[in-house]
């Protein structure tokens, strides 16, 4: 995932600075436009996804790289395995699908609304809230076993 998202924001910041130095690919006022919409998209794009999950006292942090999400466990009604295959064809309304992680507002059929928040596409766990619902992705089974813990009682 890292890989394509690298080469993909060489090209695009290629992209942009082609469109500043050479005056036939975007004439007048629209290459400066232009270039003032790609060149902050892969930092945007860098600083809002997830990086990791902690359990901090009553709390599931996902951190991102800059800033974080809070999720408080006394919230958490359900925490279930999801199926990947249902949340990759998931319809996007306003989210990432794979540009540094894949966050965003997401829906479907099966698992209505839905936050993601994952840094790739296997190990992908449905956290049901009073509030909304998330998909995350999580390589620590013993932190999902906490959490699930924690719910129960």
């Amino acid at each position: 995932m890292w890989i394509i998202s690298i080469i993909s924001t060489i090209v695009l910041i290629g992209t942009a600075i082609m469109c500043l130095i050479t005056p036939e690919l975007a004439e007048g006022f629209g290459r400066y436009v232009l270039t003032a919409l790609l060149l902050p998209l892969p930092v945007v794009c860098f600083c809002l996804s997830p990086r990791y999950l902690c359990l901090y006292g009553p709390t599931l942090i996902i951190k991102r790289w800059v800033g974080r999400v809070t999720i408080p466990t006394e919230e958490i009604t359900s925490v279930v395995e999801a199926d990947k295959w249902l949340v990759l064809r998931s319809t996007r309304t306003m989210g990432n699908g794979g540009y540094f992680g894949y966050y965003g507002h997401y829906y479907n059929t099966h698992y209505g609304k839905f936050r993601m928040l994952a840094t790739e596409t296997t190990n992908l766990y449905l956290i049901r809230t009073k509030r909304r619902n998330y998909v995350i992705s999580c390589t620590n089974k013993e932190l999902i076993t906490e959490l699930q813990n924690r719910i129960k009682s």
